[in-house]
């Protein structure tokens, strides 16, 4: 795509050259990559929380240097003695969310080993082969429920959102193309005029020393030769600054020397009102975020609901230990063992603290809902005005093309008059200042076509030159 002049070694960039660069090598398209990096690990984390997960537990206390406790004597009486010991215990478990009650089910194995060092020696191992627990935390609020319907949610939002990053890229670079192209015409447009007042000038002094001009007139070229020559200054500088925004942009070597030339085709085409509106609900990333922020604000009431001071909690095991002087001996037999744990909470007098609490989150779910109405009548309003403008602006830049072509015409025309004596220097300015403001209007009209262009395209995320939804290609780096 990138072609380069065998003379000055100059990159000559055209749009589709820099919006390609731009969406591969700008720090913009780095932004919009780590962000998407960012969602998808934040997305696989939570789809392996919802994975069994195989856990090993090690642990140790020990009294080395030994502790005070009671031995009962035979007497009834309590003799207090030093003791030293280590406890250790190694459990490997299995355990899985429930996401449809909140719960944690679990399949465990564990076994501990005591250890009396002093005032005597002995030792004991107490074995769990095999046990399966559940806990309940709440039977009031389901934090999983909501993590399942909203997390999947946000990781579509960021696949979304990855593609308009894109397209905003698309969007940045077409406005540092126009704005370093706008600046390069206008240093030629002006090297141009240095040039033909140049000559024009040279003309007229033959004509002053053969008295046919007037001396005023003579003056009033020079002076148009040196207001030239010092705006041409300025537009090279304007060029050259525009020429470094536009590199660092894309993330070029400032010393590259580049060159940029127009579009070589428009795109002509007309964009419905009732298929942008279609597209940018199927398609866009504020659409689900309308639908997840609503999801969220019931989430805020469900949890007020679920904290209003009433506490049910379950723990539940089912499983055979047994304890014995030898781990052998420990897991030989052993008693079944049944538990079963219910945590009742009841509050008697909160001063209406939970009550309040849901009627904040019930009144803040209502702002948000009057929020998200206002983002999707903007929404959609956005849509019909850039859609129009889009339109419009095609049969805008017909017009400027035309009135560049004339004012060209008639520039060359009025410089010929002038020449042979039929106009006067005013008619010849006149025609200039037309000229080069026609130009300058093209590429503005150039500008704002591409803007418009690129900015449906951001809005609808479909492409209705080709007639087809937007997609790019997510690789994780």
């Amino acid at each position: 795509m990138l072609a380069a002049s065998t003379c000055l070694a100059q990159q000559v960039l055209v749009l589709d050259d820099v919006v390609g660069l731009a969406q591969k090598s700008s720090p913009s398209y780095y932004r919009a990559q780590s962000r998407a990096l960012n969602n998808l690990y934040a997305y696989r984390y939570f789809r392996s929380g919802q994975l069994p997960q195989l856990v090993l537990d090690l642990n140790n206390s020990s009294s080395p240097l030994g502790e005070t406790v009671g031995v009962p004597q035979p007497d009834g009486k309590i003799e207090y003695r030093r003791r030293s010991t280590s406890n250790t215990s190694l459990g490997l478990g299995l355990r899985q969310i429930v996401p449809w009650t909140g719960g944690q089910f679990a399949v465990r194995t564990d076994l501990s080993r005591f250890d009396q060092f002093s005032p005597e020696t002995r030792k004991a191992y107490l074995a769990t082969p095999f046990s399966i627990n559940y806990y309940q935390p709440s039977v009031m609020y389901n934090p999983y429920r909501w993590e399942r319907l909203i997390s999947p949610l946000l990781y579509e939002e960021s696949k979304r959102q990855y593609i308009e990053d894109l397209e905003v890229v698309a969007l940045d670079a077409s406005d540092y193309f126009f704005r370093a192209l706008s600046a390069q015409t206008q240093e030629r447009i002006l090297l141009l005029n240095v040039e033909n007042t140049d000559t024009l000038y040279k003309i007229s002094k033959g004509r002053f020393e053969l008295g046919k001009i007037a001396e005023n007139e003579l003056l009033q070229i020079e002076l148009n030769l040196l207001n030239a020559r010092n705006s041409l200054e300025q537009a090279t500088l304007a060029k050259e600054v525009a020429y470094q925004e536009l590199k660092r942009f894309l993330n070029m070597p400032k010393d590259t020397e580049i060159e940029l030339n127009l579009p070589s085709a428009t795109p002509l085409f007309t964009v419905p009102l009732d298929k942008a509106v279609a597209e940018a609900g199927s398609n866009r990333q504020a659409v689900l975020e309308f639908r997840r922020r609503r999801l969220q604000a019931e989430q805020d009431v469900a949890s007020a609901r679920g904290s209003n001071g009433y506490e049910f909690n379950l723990r539940a095991q089912l499983g055979q230990s047994n304890n014995d002087s030898t781990m052998r001996g420990a897991y030989g037999g052993g008693d079944v063992q049944q538990n079963l744990s219910i945590g009742v909470a009841i509050p008697i007098m909160d001063w209406g603290r939970a009550r309040n609490r849901v009627r904040q989150a019930k009144a803040n779910r209502d702002l948000i809902e009057i929020d998200i109405q206002q983002a999707e009548r903007s929404f959609e309003q956005e849509i019909y005005l850039q859609t129009q403008q889009f339109n419009i602006q095609q049969r805008l830049l017909a017009s400027a093309s035309k009135a560049d072509t004339i004012a060209q015409l008639r520039y060359e025309i009025t410089k010929q008059r002038y020449l042979i004596g039929k106009i006067s220097i005013t008619d010849l300015n006149l025609a200039q200042q037309e000229k080069d403001q026609a130009s300058q209007n093209y590429i503005n009209a150039l500008r704002s076509y591409w803007n418009a262009y690129y900015t449906v395209r951001r809005l609808t995320l479909y492409d209705f030159e080709r007639n087809e939804k937007i997609r790019y290609e997510f690789t994780e780096g």
